[in-house]
């Protein structure tokens, strides 16, 4: 994950704002995410929070996946898998914003944001059209490419 996005206390902060009580289940499935550099699905989170906290169920995670998904502070992600992956949502800022390449024979998921400025620029450009054309203020956006990454490519 990008640490630097929204910290731990921000989300926390959220949530509270959001009239939602932090509870333990919430806490530990934040920490966990907080702690990958990948993007997790359900059962994996549920996995590592269970070891860590044994009272936490499956179908809590999913609850809570969904309900931290719909207050803006986790991205739901669907690569191709068939499974829902997440990720700490980025500050509101859009600083280190990024675009992900999907490996549709592996799945393997590769994060980049190192953009050229032509790249930032057409974007913009895009986003701006988009408003004018649509009378729509974009306010994020998300990219995914899909495709055969190197090591697939090499088998």
């Amino acid at each position: 994950m990008m640490k630097d996005t929204l910290s731990l206390d921000d989300v926390l902060n959220k949530i509270s704002e959001d009239g939602l009580r932090i509870t333990l289940p919430r806490k530990g499935i934040l920490e966990i995410l907080f702690e990958s550099d990948e993007y997790l699905s359900a059962d994996e989170i549920y996995s590592r929070v269970h070891k860590r906290y044994p009272g936490v169920g499956l179908a809590t995670v999913y609850r809570t996946l969904i309900l931290l998904a719909e207050i803006g502070v986790l991205t739901k992600f669907e690569f191709g898998e068939g499974k829902a992956r997440y990720e700490i949502a980025e500050s509101t800022t859009g600083e280190n914003h990024h675009h992900v390449l999907v490996c549709t024979s592996c799945f393997k998921v590769i994060k980049y944001s190192d953009f050229t400025s032509d790249e930032r620029d057409c974007m913009k450009r895009n986003e701006q059209h988009l408003e004018k054309t649509h009378g729509f203020s974009i306010n994020r956006h998300v990219v995914q490419f899909y495709g055969v990454c190197r090591d697939c490519q090499r088998s």
